[in-house]
């Protein structure tokens, strides 16, 4: 199809009510399978219309998606930040910066990337997506520089590291085409489920918690759709137990509501498979709500993470990295799910508690979906 023609059939209808409506629409099969050098040309035609229709837009996106993941080269990211930034221009647009970000470290090789940081101001979105996107898969300690500019003007991303900590090697992140590298098995953790202490003869009192919020990181889209879809508190024990003694028991001695009624498991972690579970529930999001991507989501989990381990009696935030994984590793971690959870997506479901060093302080962090 001709692009004069794509645009003027994508023109016809704005409404699902207009009659053109089904015209309008069909366009995006041709997008769905058109090569490279025709997505580009369709994309800078469409911004030059001046009032675009809701198949513009949505033909707009899908282009400019399938554009950014067919890999390429220099040239191929440079358009796609350009053309990414001009859409943004239009009311109503079906993407964001981050998610071009993800596509184009997804896709592109890592020499392309790497040359966008070496001239990046820290005003740019975008690129500061990309680059942490770049090192969830490749490391980008080249970017340096980039990084410190980021940091210099406060930018909330520019603290994290270059480098992947070992425990974000177990991410699997989405590769295209196709999703997850072929390589990459995700861990599942253990299935056993630790009952504790028939009697733990504990007691727990709730303590005012400022780093709730921090906690809940990387579920702030799911507090945003229905405050009662999470729960993050912490709570004190008359006495201490041992990691051994944590368990389902001692769940259902904490007031939460989350540990309340049947509980499936608790099941015995590792820091890492927490960091992990974080980490999907910021980048994906929901049921129902959207998720932010691995730039973003890297830092939510990190620091959701962090405040889960107690990092703040330390003076620790989440963006030292190694400080976090060591403190976390010192503590005991359990997944949870109960009646309280809605199983509107079962696998989407979180419950953790963490019982920290002093054997005394527990964290409990839940999110569930509602219809």
């Amino acid at each position: 199809m001709q692009i004069e023609e794509a645009i003027r059939r994508m023109g016809m209808a704005d409404d699902h009510r207009d009659p053109h409506w089904n015209t309008a629409v069909r366009v995006t099969r041709v997008v769905q399978k058109a090569d490279p050098g025709w997505l580009e040309e369709l994309l800078f035609a469409l911004l030059e219309a001046e009032r675009p229709t809701f198949p513009m837009r949505a033909a707009f996106a899908e282009a400019l998606r399938r554009l950014a993941t067919a890999p390429g080269d220099a040239d191929r990211v440079t358009t796609v930040r350009l053309l990414a930034e001009e859409g943004l221009g239009w009311a109503d647009v079906r993407y964001e910066l981050a998610d071009v970000a993800e596509w184009l470290a997804s896709a592109q090789p890592l020499g392309p990337l790497l040359a966008v940081f070496t001239t990046a101001e820290a005003s740019d979105e975008l690129a500061a997506c990309l680059l942490h996107e770049t090192v969830l898969r490749h490391d980008a300690p080249s970017a340096a520089g980039f990084a410190a500019r980021l940091r210099a003007a406060g930018h909330p991303l520019g603290d994290l590291p270059l480098r992947r900590a070992p425990s974000e090697r177990d991410h699997g992140m989405p590769w295209y085409p196709g999703l997850p590298k072929p390589h990459w098995t995700p861990p599942s953790p253990g299935k056993t489920p630790v009952p504790g202490p028939r009697d733990p003869a504990v007691t727990a009192t709730e303590l005012d918690w400022p780093g709730a919020r921090l906690a809940l990181s990387a579920h702030r889209a799911w507090v945003a759709a229905d405050s009662e879809c999470t729960e993050a508190r912490l709570f004190l024990l008359d006495r201490p137990i041992t990691p051994a003694g944590f368990g389902a028991s001692v769940l259902r001695a904490l007031p939460a509501d989350s540990a309340d009624g049947d509980l499936d498991g608790p099941y015995r972690v590792k820091a890492r498979a927490v960091l992990r579970k974080l980490f999907s529930g910021a980048s994906g999001g929901s049921a129902y709500g959207p998720g932010m991507k691995g730039a973003n989501a890297r830092l939510a989990s990190w620091e959701a993470l962090a405040a889960l381990a107690g990092a703040e009696d330390y003076g620790i935030t989440g963006t030292d990295t190694a400080a976090v994984e060591e403190l976390a590793a010192g503590c005991t971690w359990l997944f949870y799910t109960s009646d309280w959870h809605l199983q509107v997506i079962p696998p989407l479901d979180v419950g953790i508690a963490v019982l920290r060093p002093d054997g005394r302080t527990i964290a409990v962090l839940a999110a569930t979906d509602a219809d």
